[in-house]
């Protein structure tokens, strides 16, 4: 996002970019830009889901190496959509580019796609660090600037949008901060980065002296993310340039301006062929809208980094926002999405690398959605009188979510949900104050599940996650594998040894477990990291991708609604919850016949973890469903994306050789083509003894 072509023209010239050895400031960061610069640089997995073990390690040195240098981070998140719709159309087409770019994907080809979860893994991280963040109430790119431009130090991002801003700290972009390697003077051993360094007068004086507040003009005139003009209506600007190809026009726009001493002059010269006529209005009433979004005025967010309090809502749809609500907002500790349910009601998914000859893997998960929706719509209570009641009370709200149909982004009027048990005792502008059980109750409901009978033996970062394994077994369609399920709680078990390991270190030996225990851990880990990278990056396996893009979606609605209720069920690393190639990997073992708890041995503490977690998540199954996961069929083949028309054309043969030799050749292509569906009601256990498996206590 950004002034189109405006990155490419600037690093097409040295005298734009100064060479800075950067130390010793303070430093503004664009929170979105890092997390996506991060994770796409390093190179992490993006088709199995995301590495969010690794992509912790790299945020972690990324910090380190900032404090080597005495560098201060302040980093600012987005919030929620701009609720003017200024870039409604963009926002649409960027969900449209990011459906075809996860499609790519799925085929194996290039493209790139973050994972949903790490949004949330990165402001955990933060919050692990002490890293000092906000999370704005809308997109974060104006505050970020004017941040900056108060405490006079430059913006970090790789956002186009800040080369205009004229921010008096300058702007370093994240292509040339070369972070990684930490250097030091020779006379005084003090340590920096070496980056470039960007300021407006760069670019001024470079076209004559120019007043910097054309460059609004120039960002508007050329287009960015809130205005586009007709270019039918402007001039040929490449005619003024001596510069060659693409960048010409970029170039000519530049020189023109530099003719006019001032905005006024510019867009009077601009629209002088056009004479004075409406269309002529309507062109310089959004020059003036466009270059109004690149205005500094004091920042709202400063406030927060020195005393904690939030910023002041602005007047408009904002303002449906509970009280309550604004401070953990600033801190990360909701989802910005609520924000959008809330003053437009509406919600964009976030797209997954799946299948997408199914239904979008987000479908799995609406339910959830839904008793979100209805927490935050259903709930509002206004007086009337003396008395109160709720706005909701004969009304029935919807959202309208933005998902895909195959591969075209499509909306829909979604119900908003609130369950009847508790619909009397939750009040928005006080959910926190509700008791918890009655918070706890809405989760439950929602997930469908019953309680974790024990919460002993389940370890507490594990607990969302046996309640989402649950929710997503009963709902996901294709119904998941037994082999599935299996490798999904042997990525917990994972996940949990490598969380106990990382906290042991560092700590007293009997604060953590023995050394004996530690070991056997060790040997599991060692041996799950030795299968991984022994398979190395396969063709993506269609089926297991789209089940795990299900059982993800479900995890991160779940833990934003967990959040809303004020955590009712204790907040989970993320980190920590899955490992996408690894679980992956797994789940190929267990399809060739290979017994999970064997990949567990060696360690009694990780089988008996195994055995709890998958006790707890089978009491939520009916009887039939635990037959089926527990007799499972043998190796399967199963569906790769290779070249298309390859695989269309195998698929051709195949059926035309079983219509020649066989009269069942429909029976067998709806066989094969058929999605089984299931709408039973899983039976409960009432008493959770009445399971096979020997419950162990967890310490």
């Amino acid at each position: 996002m950004g002034v189109h072509g405006l990155r490419r023209y600037i690093e097409s010239n040295s005298d734009f970019l100064k060479t800075s050895f950067f130390r010793e400031s303070k430093l503004i960061i664009d929170g979105c830009n890092l997390l996506h610069f991060l994770y796409f640089m390093s190179h992490l997995d993006q088709a199995h889901g995301g590495d969010y073990e690794d992509f912790e390690k790299i945020v972690t040195l990324f910090f380190t190496n900032l404090r080597l240098c005495d560098i201060e981070p302040y980093v600012v998140l987005d919030g929620g959509t701009d609720v003017s719709d200024k870039k409604f159309e963009t926002l649409k087409k960027s969900r449209q580019d990011k459906i075809i770019k996860a499609n790519a994907l799925s085929r194996g080809r290039s493209g790139n796609v973050l994972p949903i979860l790490t949004p949330n893994v990165f402001k955990q991280i933060l919050q692990k660090l002490g890293i000092p963040f906000i999370q704005c109430l809308a997109e974060a790119d104006w505050e970020v600037a004017a941040l900056a431009n108060e405490w006079a130090c430059p913006v970090l991002s790789n956002d186009s949008d800040f080369y205009i801003f004229g921010n008096r700290g300058g702007f370093l972009p994240f292509s040339h901060f070369q972070w990684r390697k930490v250097s030091q003077m020779k006379k005084d051993k003090k340590k920096f980065i070496h980056a470039k360094s960007y300021h407006v007068r760069n670019l001024c004086t470079a076209f004559n002296r120019m007043n910097k507040y054309n460059l609004p003009l120039f960002a508007t005139i050329l287009g960015n993310d809130y205005t586009k003009l007709d270019e039918r209506v402007l001039p040929n600007f490449s005619k003024f340039s001596t510069r060659p190809g693409g960048i010409a026009q970029i170039d000519g726009l530049l020189v023109w301006l530099s003719r006019f001493p001032n905005p006024k002059e510019a867009i009077a010269g601009l629209l002088s062929p056009l004479g004075k006529n409406a269309k002529s209005a309507s062109i310089r009433k959004t020059i003036y809208q466009g270059m109004a979004e690149y205005r500094l005025n004091p920042s709202s967010i400063a406030q927060f980094f020195i005393s904690g309090e939030p910023p002041i809502r602005p007047p408009g749809p904002l303002q449906n926002l509970p009280d309550w609500s604004l401070k953990p907002l600033a801190e990360g500790k909701l989802a910005p999405y609520i924000i959008d349910v809330l003053t437009l009601q509406r919600l964009m998914m976030n797209f997954q690398v799946e299948d997408f000859g199914l239904s979008s893997s987000s479908e799995t998960s609406r339910p959830i959605r839904q008793v979100t929706y209805g927490v935050l719509l259903c709930t509002r209570w206004k007086k009337v009188g003396k008395r109160s009641r709720s706005s909701g009370e004969n009304q029935q709200y919807y959202v309208e979510e933005y998902d895909r149909q195959e591969t075209t982004l499509s909306s829909s009027m979604v119900p908003a949900v609130l369950p009847t048990r508790v619909v009397t005792h939750l009040h928005l502008d006080s959910l926190w104050e509700a008791p918890e059980h009655v918070r706890l109750q809405v989760l439950l409901d929602a997930l469908c599940v019953s309680p974790v009978f024990n919460a002993h033996i389940i370890p507490e970062n594990l607990q969302l996650a046996v309640y989402v394994t649950g929710f997503w077994l009963n709902h996901a369609q294709p119904e998941p594998t037994a082999e599935m399920f299996w490798a999904l709680l042997i990525g917990l078990v994972y996940g949990h040894l490598c969380r106990e390991h990382r906290t042991a270190i560092g700590k007293d030996q009997t604060e953590t477990l023995k050394d004996q225990t530690e070991r056997e851990a060790d040997t599991v880990i060692s041996r799950l990291k030795y299968l991984q990278e022994r398979n190395g990056q396969k063709l993506l396996d269609l089926d297991l991708a789209h089940a795990y893009c299900q059982w993800r979606s479900c995890l991160k609605n779940s833990f934003n609604l967990n959040q809303l209720l004020n955590n009712p069920v204790p907040e989970p690393e993320l980190a920590w919850l899955y490992s996408g190639s690894l679980v992956h990997t797994v789940a190929q073992e267990l399809m060739k016949g290979v017994e999970p708890e064997s990949l567990l041995t060696g360690a009694s503490i990780s089988v008996d973890l195994y055995r709890n977690l998958q006790a707890a998540v089978e009491r939520e199954l009916d009887d039939d469903f635990i037959v089926r996961m527990r007799t499972r069929a043998g190796p399967r083949e199963r569906r790769t994306w290779n070249d298309t028309e390859d695989e269309l054309s195998k698929m051709f043969k195949h059926l035309m050789a079983d219509e020649e030799d066989d009269d069942d050749g429909d029976n067998i292509f709806e066989e094969t083509c058929t999605v089984r569906t299931r709408h039973v009601s899983r039976a409960r256990t009432g008493d959770p003894r009445a399971k096979k498996y020997e419950l162990v206590k967890w310490c």
